[in-house]
């Protein structure tokens, strides 16, 4: 069988590694107390796959994408839900000029309702039914179809279309950009946030069970954002790293501090007396002095349509 990149169409990819199915069941039910087995029926293991023209990382098979259940589970986790992330804030800045936006996976349209209290004719496209709803008694005009249908009735349309922590959930995420790019005017923004993958945030390996499916199904960094502009009328005109926020400041000390006690073993240092409180209070001491310097959850691309 010859695995295909949802991105490009090529079958120039190549299999990095594989994650066992029954490693996903195990932690998606003790770390977020979500039942996972229907998606993997029949299923051993997960693989992770390189395109190799464009850097991009998948999951494959491409069938075992969370459903409307799945995020309604996740949702009883009171910390899976931001409204209002740091891509939002960089991204009103850049529709100030629009007159059409159009955001995709809107959910209930806080990024919208900022919007649209610009005098901007905003739409969004939000699948789960209950975040439309909520959207829509705010007032805003949120659908519930998908970018493939409404890029069909909305043929360049809009002067910018945004999709914030979005793509990464996507299987066949060439279909979903090039439906993007189709309701976009020639000379209009395409704006996308996502994990990024060359963060600290994401170097714990298989402690970060959702960074795997059926959560995520891509994996993105700057040179796999970069490089869409070889596969799809677009030209590059931003990249935004998101600094290490609050929130994130914690987990980012505990994998220093890892990274550094497996450095200490390696050289024989660990056994010491005192070795391990001294790093730790090195690593409590440094860690808020460097925070303006690590790159922290999320990287936003800026394209504009040719």
């Amino acid at each position: 069988m010859h695995i295909k990149s949802p991105l490009t169409g090529s079958d120039n990819v190549e299999k990095e590694s594989e994650i066992r199915t029954d490693f996903l069941i195990k932690h998606y039910r003790e770390q977020l107390g979500v039942d996972v087995r229907n998606y993997f029926k029949g299923i051993d293991t997960v693989g992770i796959y390189r395109c190799l023209d464009s850097g991009y990382r998948f999951y494959h098979p491409f069938n075992i994408t969370g459903d409307g259940k799945f995020y309604e589970e996740l949702q009883k986790n009171a910390w899976y839900y931001m409204d209002w992330k740091w891509e939002h804030g960089k991204a009103l800045a850049m529709v100030r000029d629009a007159k059409t936006v159009l955001e995709v996976g809107c959910a209930q349209g806080e990024f919208l309702e900022k919007v649209h209290a610009q005098k901007i004719d905003c739409t969004g496209l939000e699948l789960n039914a209950h975040a439309a709803g909520v959207g829509r008694k705010k007032g805003l005009h949120i659908l519930e179809e998908s970018i493939q249908d409404h890029a069909r009735k909305n043929k360049e349309r809009y002067d910018v279309v945004c999709s914030f922590q979005v793509a990464e959930h996507i299987a066949p995420i060439g279909e979903f950009l090039r439906a993007s790019l189709d309701a976009l005017k020639p000379g209009g923004k395409l704006i996308i946030s996502v994990p990024n993958n060359d963060s600290i945030v994401f170097k714990s390996g298989n402690d970060m069970i959702l960074n795997m499916p059926p959560h995520h199904m891509g994996l993105w960094d700057m040179h796999s954002l970069i490089s869409l502009q070889r596969f799809f009328p677009v030209r590059i005109e931003d990249i935004l790293l998101e600094p290490l926020q609050t929130y994130h400041k914690g987990y980012a000390r505990d994998i220093i501090q890892k990274k550094l006690h497996e450095k200490l073993k390696k050289r024989s240092l660990a056994w010491l007396p005192g070795v391990g409180k001294i790093s730790n209070r090195f690593i409590n001491m440094n860690v808020q002095a460097l925070v303006e310097y690590i790159i922290g959850h999320t990287i936003m691309a800026v394209y504009t349509k040719k």
